[in-house]
């Protein structure tokens, strides 16, 4: 099996930074391809906002794009494991089942999958944060929420609420979702990354919210405990683009388990170049 891997994540809908992957893929002959979320342009929101027809993003370009790279690579073409992020609009989520059927990636939110000896896992929640679309974020490990940040019950979706049990937390999730894996073998897809990491940092240093002090690192204790409990092979994640800029780091090892971060928010797309047979290996490229 081919095991040269590349991980994406945060592109947010821009054609300039697709552009460079498909281009980067193409070249490299990956056999996976990982993409983190946070894939869709803000149009797509504001539109579902002011009520108008939202531009259809994954049909029009996104799909198309995989299959043209599909018919030029042929036997070649990667498995593509695709996550959403706290930006994606969760409307936008059956369109991306759709397309599963023509074999172009594979949703795995909440799922496992195989590949090779490895189970792949796809998780996209987030904790709290302070932006308003709630359609990715959780509850972390208890009801609490971080100064400045908005509780999941008091923003907005782009789906029904009738089918959310707010009460379920990321822990809960993980629970559940990890008793299926074992250990050492997973490869983990989160949008999140873990808390307490050199992943997770923001830039507010200092910053005090009603005598409480901001707590610089905002990753999910739920993943953190997930890997300390479940020790997966690889975990990927995005979502904090500022980390790397701030610790100088974009992996790490947690006890056994090599953690890897694609966000980035520099000019241009960061690529991060793996292999499964020696995954701390890795590489990032900026596109």
């Amino acid at each position: 099996m081919n095991d040269l891997s590349l991980f994406v994540s945060d592109l947010h809908g821009k054609v300039s930074r697709y552009e460079k992957f498909f281009h980067y893929i193409e070249h490299q002959n990956p056999g996976a391809v990982f993409i983190g979320g946070d894939i869709l342009p803000s149009s797509i929101l504001h539109s579902f906002r002011a009520g108008e027809n939202k531009p259809d993003f994954v049909s029009d370009y996104l799909a198309h794009k995989f299959e043209i790279l599909k018919k030029k690579l042929g036997e070649n073409y990667p498995r593509v494991f695709i996550i959403m992020g706290n930006d994606d609009p969760k409307i936008e989520e059956e369109t991306l089942i759709q397309y599963e059927k023509s074999q172009l990636w594979e949703y795995i939110h909440n799922k496992i999958v195989t590949l090779g000896e490895h189970q792949i896992l796809g998780y996209s929640y987030v904790p709290p944060t302070p932006f308003l679309l709630k359609d990715w974020e959780r509850y972390d490990i208890d009801h609490q929420v971080p100064p400045l940040c908005i509780h999941p019950t008091d923003g907005f979706l782009t789906t029904s609420k009738d089918n959310i049990d707010f009460q379920t937390t990321m822990r809960d999730d993980l629970s559940q979702l990890g008793s299926g894996i074992k250990e050492g073998n997973a490869i983990c897809l989160f949008h999140s990354p873990p808390y307490n990491t050199g992943l997770d940092r923001i830039d507010m240093d200092g910053v005090s919210v009603d005598d409480r002090k901001m707590d610089v690192n905002v990753g999910s204790k739920a993943i953190r405990e997930f890997i300390e409990q479940k020790k997966p092979f690889i975990t990927l994640h995005g979502h904090i683009h500022e980390s790397s800029r701030i610790t100088g780091l974009w992996k790490e090892l947690i006890n056994q388990t090599t953690s890897l971060s694609a966000a980035y928010d520099g000019q241009g797309l960061a690529v991060v170049k793996f292999r499964l047979s020696d995954p701390m290996d890795a590489e990032r490229i900026i596109l």
